[in-house]
């Protein structure tokens, strides 16, 4: 139990001031400090946002939110409010005060406690909490628990600015048929279950909506360190978990992302892959999302003005569409990192610009390519680094089978050629 301890007196004469426990000298003034939730009924993993309204509303400083004695965060008073955004690891009731620490002109205040119920969340529920906040002064929101992803959507969730951080978790889950348009905002996600962005279908089939991520402006940070959780390397995968850890996840499902103009920061790498991984299509948990053979991942990628690096990884049962373009102002696309490079997808479709680029950074295969800039037989667009990257399609349209050489050194050639001198 929190025992709050308030003043009966404030002391008359030269230099009254009154003494808080900790030892910081506050004003005169009398405030008070009321506090509420965003929900007092939430689940296991889910953000509740905290708010403080601190009367006089002219108050200035800090309040400090505790649940029982434990403080849990802080917020700066803004017109006398002050916010927390918080989530709980464990079912339970839980009691949540707010303090006000008091300033040169204003007394400390503590609200009366708030109780608050969390109830345990199953893994269906609690990728369907979904995030609805709009407008320029979206709501942000810190989570730290294991597969607590601040944005999760089974429904269109629209989001303009706002800065949404998962410490151990994805940034955003996409279910079924829910899409994400984002616009100006940040993202950043780490460790988890080893992906910064998940599109998924938990049915027992895949949905026939598509599953849609669309980013405009603003950034994407994902981060799993091999060395600090053996799980974000090349390791065995547990339940639902990626392999190797990866910025976007595909799986059960058919997805759309659009990328234009973010800044994407790919922070996978490992001892056996220094560009770390962007994408993986491929079935994931199967004895849950989907039936075996049939739950893996169709994927549409489409950047604009964006640079990429990292890997792009399809198993045998599912297919990626990837473009690299220029945005409205005429700044190009690129990818940094390996194909398919095992030659297990079902079809890997590439589509460049002439101000976009390539740079292979290990073997690769695809079906077909198109927008190549061409020199003869060489292509401009492709930096091979000494690579060689196979095709059993169509080039720029034609199915003729063409050896080209690629800026930067190594090969475009059709699958099965042989004898040529590659990385």
């Amino acid at each position: 139990m929190m025992v709050v301890f308030a003043a009966a007196s404030l002391l008359t004469g030269c230099g009254d001031f009154w003494q808080n426990p900790n030892g910081t000298s506050t004003g005169t003034t009398a405030t008070t400090t009321t506090l509420t939730a965003s929900t007092t009924t939430p689940t296991v993993g889910s953000a509740v946002t905290l708010t403080a309204t601190v009367s006089p509303s002219a108050a200035t400083g800090t309040v400090t939110f505790y649940n029982g004695s434990t403080s849990i965060g802080t917020g700066t008073l803004s017109s006398g409010t002050a916010t927390l955004s918080t989530t709980f690891a464990t079912a339970g009731s839980e009691s949540l005060t707010a303090a006000y620490g008091g300033s040169s002109t204003y007394a400390s205040s503590t609200s009366s406690a708030v109780t608050v119920t969390v109830s345990a969340a199953s893994s269906s529920s609690a990728q369907k909490t979904a995030v609805t906040a709009t407008g320029a002064n979206a709501t942000s929101s810190t989570t730290n628990n294991y597969e607590a992803a601040p944005i999760r959507a089974t429904s269109a969730v629209n989001l303009t600015g706002g800065t949404y951080t998962a410490n151990d978790a994805e940034a955003v889950v996409v279910e079924g048929s829910g899409s994400v348009t984002l616009t100006g905002t940040t993202l950043s996600g780490a460790a988890g279950d080893d992906r910064g962005v998940l599109l998924y279908s938990s049915s027992s089939s895949p949905s026939s909506a598509t599953t849609r991520f669309t980013m405009t402006d603003g950034s994407i940070t994902y981060s799993c360190n091999a060395a600090s959780t053996p799980a974000c390397g090349d390791g065995s995968t547990s339940s639902g978990q990626n392999n190797p850890a990866t910025v976007f996840s595909v799986a059960n499902a058919t997805a759309s992302i659009v990328l234009t103009d973010v800044t994407v920061t790919d922070n996978t790498s490992t001892v056996t892959n220094g560009e770390g991984t962007l994408l993986t299509a491929e079935a994931l948990n199967s004895g849950k999302w989907g039936a075996a053979g049939a739950n893996g991942g169709n994927v549409t990628l489409i950047a604009k003005g964006t640079p990429l690096t990292g890997n792009v990884i399809v198993d045998g049962i599912s297919a990626a569409t990837l473009s690299l373009l220029e945005d409205r102002a005429g700044t190009g696309s690129s990818l940094t990192g390996a194909i398919n490079s095992a030659n297990t997808g079902r079809s890997v479709n590439l589509t460049l610009d002439q101000g976009s680029a390539w740079m292979a950074t290990g073997t690769s295969y695809v079906t077909t390519l198109t927008g190549l800039d061409l020199s003869g037989n060489t292509v401009n667009n492709i930096d091979g680094g000494g690579h060689c990257v196979y095709y059993s399609g169509a080039v720029n349209g034609s199915s003729s089978p063409v050896i080209y050489t690629l800026s930067g050194g190594g090969y475009l050639a059709p699958a099965g050629s042989t004898g040529l001198n590659c990385e």
